[in-house]
């Protein structure tokens, strides 16, 4: 009797396992092609490429919910083996090979000069192209620190922004100190930097990261706010409307908390906030309905900016310019320095209008003299 059981449990267990084997291998030739017919001929490299390095390849499970992690997309519901991420660099994941494609070269034969890929992954380590293919692919998904400490400074951003791995600390740190001024980078690198590519986290916001950046580099932050705030609209097809608030806000509240210390003329916190209030006042009503979003410098700023608009009549006007901007100068002076072009249509604060040459400031908080032709007062 006892012999019987064992050898029962024995059939299941060989059932259950080869029942197992059977749907592996029944999604993997449902998906076996890809969509990109090349993949056929440089797949065995690319594999023999990382096998080569020490790369570890995971087990489906794990390799589809590291993806996920990082790029919220889930290869099992991917009609082909190739799956495009939506990370900004136009990477590819191979969903039955267990790695992600970061080549962005030309594949086959090239105007009768011959395989140039083929060649390009047979030279291994003495190609850029096959290092960072090789190191992306050991830090994402084999947490590799050697590997980390291989990737070059300039391919750091990509790693951390674009792909999303903030795992380590030295390539965060690595990344915050080198930070370049926002003029430096492209759209789409500041739509990374605000947001995480999987939008089903429980907090989409990129705080932990965004918070390291104000600490070390606050001016980056204060110029993402802006850049936030007037390219929304560019936006919010892709994202709700009240991310891009709750955004907002978290970027004026860090801040306000990093400026707490100065007097409100050197808080630039409160300029985000004041100046985001006076270009949309229906900001002021939906910061109040979320309740300012649960941060508490928010809602004791935002009752200073109120009590001082009461004791203040702020008078407003807006930029006219056939030009399609207007000088904001020094001094009250054609020949005196421009401090910032003002676009026409652009609604800025009248601070002295009693001469000529009327003092303004503008949304970005800088102050100096437009000639009142240039301005029409509300």
């Amino acid at each position: 009797m006892r012999s019987l059981m064992i050898s029962i449990l024995v059939v299941s267990i060989v059932s259950f396992s080869s029942c197992n084997s059977q749907t592996k291998e029944k999604r993997i030739q449902s998906i076996k092609k890809n969509e990109d017919t090349l993949y056929a001929e440089y797949l065995p490299l690319m594999r023999d490429l990382l096998k080569s390095n020490d790369y570890k390849f995971l087990e489906h499970d794990e390799f589809k919910n590291k993806l996920i992690g990082y790029f919220g997309v889930d290869i099992d519901n991917a009609k082909f083996n190739d799956v495009y991420l939506e990370s900004g660099l136009g990477y590819t994941a191979l969903s039955n090979e267990g790695f992600i494609d970061t080549y962005q070269v030309d594949r086959g034969v090239i105007d009768g000069a011959g395989d140039a890929f083929a060649d390009i992954l047979k030279e291994g380590l003495n190609n850029d192209y096959n290092i960072d293919f090789i190191n992306y692919n050991k830090v994402l998904f084999n947490d590799d620190l050697p590997a980390i400490s291989k990737v070059n400074v300039d391919k750091v951003e990509d790693i951390v922004v674009y792909l999303n791995y903030e795992k380590n600390n030295l390539l965060n740190n690595s990344f915050v100190k080198n930070i370049k001024k926002i003029d430096n980078y492209n759209e789409s690198f500041k739509w990374h930097l605000l947001w995480y590519n999987n939008k089903t986290k429980s907090d989409v916001i990129r705080k932990k990261l965004l918070q390291e950046i104000v600490n070390k580099k606050p001016d980056f932050i204060f110029d993402l706010a802006y850049f936030l705030n007037s390219n929304s609209n560019k936006i919010k097809e892709k994202i709700d409307s009240a991310l891009i608030d709750a955004t907002l806000a978290f970027l004026i509240e860090v801040e306000l908390q990093h400026y707490e210390d100065k007097d409100l003329n050197d808080n630039k916190g409160y300029s985000l906030l004041n100046n985001f209030y006076i270009q949309n006042p229906k900001m002021l009503d939906r910061f109040k309905s979320q309740k300012f979003y649960g941060y508490p410098l928010i809602e004791s700023y935002t009752k200073k900016y109120l009590l001082m608009s009461e004791e203040n009549e702020i008078s407003y006007g807006k930029v006219i310019d056939p030009d399609g901007y207007t000088n904001l100068r020094k001094d009250k002076s054609s020949t005196s320095v421009v401090i910032e072009k003002i676009k026409s249509g652009e609604r800025v604060e009248i601070l002295d209008d009693s001469e000529n040459w009327w003092l303004i400031k503008t949304n970005s908080g800088k102050k100096g003299y437009v000639y009142k032709t240039k301005i029409k007062a509300e």
